[in-house]
């Protein structure tokens, strides 16, 4: 009796081991045959050893998983961004751009010298296809300046050769020369920074060694898309003290800026017109140290908008002014400062601003705002510092009929499509 049993038993136990044999053996082919789980499970069926070389094997696996799928995710990126950049044109614009004086004494005795205003912000202009600002002072290793201030004369800026280093790191491509600084150092500084910025392939606009040139039309292409810029100065004929004084207004024979003058606006544009695609209006005017523009102001911006520009940028008055949207097209009435050395801290923020075109209409529009650190170092901001800055304009916006909102620390501006 007792030998029957143990038989029986033996069997029974067979018969287990047998269906547990199969059913591994089926689980295992499985998942052999599913092949995004492959390696995974294989790995973990073998991690059940006592001397941890599976389970390091496992980890290991993983990582080498986790980066090929990165790699995929990122090349996938790669690929969606280039269809993306494909059909839209970014355009970046900021407003005064100062690397002499105090902050070129500070950026000198930094490692990376005049790249170091731009390293936090330099990513973000990159992503323009079209990087503009206003050079607010010439390029040039001329010691001949203008009387200044102290002597009874005015603030005489100039950028060291060097700097260009800066600007081109930062990427910038366009710039206005229409501005009450361009001929600080007279005619040589002009000259000196227009051979710089041709060199170095940058395009600019507003000043030039006639009136001819002054107001002649600068066009950039990218993607296919021609982008023009004529640039204007309501400073052009005030006559500075100097050896000798000096109006910076360019005339037939005489070098200069292009003055802000609505007639040659209207027939600089109408020529501009079948030329370019998209057509930016670039005027260094305003009240100083105002948010606000003049109601004059809006009455030629918004001319100049129904002459056919596109885009009208503005700067001089070292704050960031109000952004109007007319007729769908974008007034920014003063862009403030960029880099500056100014000590107020209401002249050392603003917003760096990105617009995208889709089929040359404007389909966004945003800012990124910022603050000048020791007046040297340009910041993004984030949380409370970025809100402060984005309500403020929020509601100078608003006073222009303009709707925008904040949206992941930056001011998004409410696009009709």
């Amino acid at each position: 009796m007792k030998e029957k049993v143990l038989v029986i038993v033996i069997l029974i136990m067979t018969v287990i081991s047998l269906s547990v044999m199969v059913a591994v053996g089926v689980l295992y082919f499985s998942q052999l045959s599913d092949k995004d789980g492959t390696v995974e499970t294989m790995v973990q069926t073998q991690g059940t050893g006592s001397n941890g070389q599976a389970n390091s094997k496992n980890e290991n696996t993983k990582t080498q998983d986790s980066k090929a799928d990165a790699k995929t995710m990122e090349d996938k990126s790669a690929v969606e961004n280039e269809e993306y950049n494909d059909e839209i044109l970014k355009i970046t614009a900021v407003g005064d751009i100062l690397l002499g004086r105090s902050v070129g004494l500070r950026v000198i005795k930094q490692p990376s010298r005049y790249a170091y205003p731009f390293e936090k912000v330099a990513d973000f202009l990159r992503r323009g296809d079209i990087v503009f600002g206003n050079l607010e002072e010439s390029i040039t290793s001329s010691t001949k300046g203008l009387t200044g201030i102290k002597q009874g004369g005015k603030y005489v800026l100039k950028n060291e050769v060097e700097a260009i280093e800066g600007l081109k790191y930062a990427g910038f491509n366009l710039f206005s020369l229409a501005n009450n600084h361009i001929l600080d150092y007279y005619e040589k500084g002009l000259y000196d920074t227009i051979e710089i910025l041709n060199k170095n392939g940058i395009a600019y606009a507003g000043a030039g060694r006639n009136l001819e040139e002054a107001r002649k039309l600068t066009i950039i292409e990218k993607k296919g898309i021609k982008v023009g810029l004529l640039a204007y100065t309501d400073m052009a004929e005030i006559t500075y003290k100097g050896n000798p004084p000096l109006s910076f207004l360019a005339k037939d024979n005489k070098s200069g800026v292009a003055p802000t003058k609505i007639e040659y606006i209207r027939e600089d544009m109408a020529k501009a017109r079948g030329m370019v695609d998209l057509l930016i209006v670039s005027l260094h005017w305003g009240i100083e140290y105002t948010y606000e523009p003049t109601k004059k102001q809006v009455e030629i911006a918004h001319e100049i908008i129904d002459q056919g520009a596109d885009i009208l940028i503005g700067h001089h008055t070292h704050r960031f002014q109000s952004i109007e949207i007319y007729k769908e097209k974008p007034i920014f009435y003063s862009l403030g400062n960029f880099i500056f050395d100014q000590r107020d801290p209401e002249n050392q923020q603003g917003f760096l601003m990105e617009m995208e075109y889709k089929d040359k209409k404007l389909a966004r529009l945003s800012g990124i705002p910022f603050k000048i650190r020791d007046v040297s170092q340009i910041v993004p901001q984030s949380g409370k510092d970025a809100a402060e800055i984005i309500y403020r304009e929020i509601k100078l916006c608003e006073k222009m009929d303009t709707p925008s909102h904040m949206e992941n620390d930056k001011i998004i501006f409410d696009i009709k499509n």
